[in-house]
């Protein structure tokens, strides 16, 4: 048994699964993961997953292009006894378009970003190093890589060494992202659930927030327009006859006329007890008020 390993570096694919900075503890059952052999036998550990996907040319069969020969080879290489010919040797690439399914009971042709591609799925103890597309640079924010971007990965393939299940590793080292793409969201569409869907609001609720309600800030003002040129002087008119003055004007008291009264203005209970001077000053408008129902029509 041979347990050489030989490095990859694949075409550009696309991200389709897993990620490349979480790290997960149990198998696709739900089991812990655990050190297979050595002298951490049993112990628990951390494995960094994620599936990237090569568009399908004219081959017949992964092992017909030249990253899937050197998968191919190392296989074989590693399992001289033939394993490698067993339909359950674990080459750990998959079909995109297959339609058996997995250990989950999910088809890889209904998962996104599947169809029409090769499927390598890749893992290690550690997390990847992140590079843009040269790897002149690392890209060291956590999540800038997402499900569904395009990445060239290096790494490593080498025989797994068990009898049991026997099979290859491929094991990631670096990812350098080489383009961007439409983003694959893990999980149920919040948009195709049915939110808001013939949703009766129950007594109580409202469209506007309800308690502690402090008005908006007054929007600054705008700039003041440049002034006008003043106006030439109008002539000074022509001497008029004199009016005379009312008597009961001469002979009364100087009274000011009153002041009009201002409209009443009603708050409402969605107004939580603010005034209506406080909403002005906040620079609300009374069409405003109305239309939010915190101040009577």
């Amino acid at each position: 048994m041979s347990n050489e390993t030989v490095n990859i570096l694949t075409p550009v694919g696309r991200l389709v699964a897993g990620s490349l900075y979480e790290g997960q503890d149990t198998d696709a059952e739900g089991r812990p993961l655990v050190v297979k052999s050595g002298a951490n036998a049993g112990q628990p550990r951390v494995q960094y997953f994620f599936a990237l996907a090569i568009p399908k040319s004219a081959e017949r069969h992964w092992a017909e292009t030249e990253w899937g020969a050197l998968i191919w080879k190392v296989g074989h290489a590693a399992f001289p006894g033939g394993q490698a010919q067993s339909p359950t040797f674990a080459w750990k690439v998959l079909d995109g378009d297959s339609a058996i399914p997995d250990k989950s009971g999910r088809k890889p042709c209904d998962r996104a970003g599947h169809a029409g591609n090769w499927i390598l799925k890749f893992s290690s103890g550690f997390a990847p190093k992140v590079f843009n597309a040269n790897g002149t640079q690392a890209i060291t924010e956590v999540g800038a890589v997402k499900l569904g971007y395009f990445v060239q990965v290096f790494g490593t393939v080498a025989g797994n060494g068990s009898q049991q299940q026997p099979g290859v590793y491929l094991n990631h080292s670096m990812v350098a992202l080489a383009a961007y793409g439409e983003e694959i969201v893990v999980g149920p569409d919040p948009t195709a659930v049915g939110f808001g869907q013939g949703v009766a609001l129950p007594p109580g609720a409202s469209s506007a927030p309800v308690g502690g309600f402090t008005p908006p800030a007054a929007p600054a003002p705008a700039p003041a327009p440049a002034p006008a040129p003043a106006p030439a002087p109008a002539p000074a008119p022509a001497p008029g006859p004199v009016v005379a003055p009312n008597p009961a004007f001469l002979n009364g008291p100087s009274v000011a006329p009153p002041p009009a009264a201002p409209p009443a203005r009603q708050m409402t209970a969605k107004a939580n007890g603010n005034t209506y001077e406080q909403f002005i000053a906040a620079g609300w408008t009374d069409a405003l008020l109305i239309q939010h129902g915190m101040m009577a029509a």
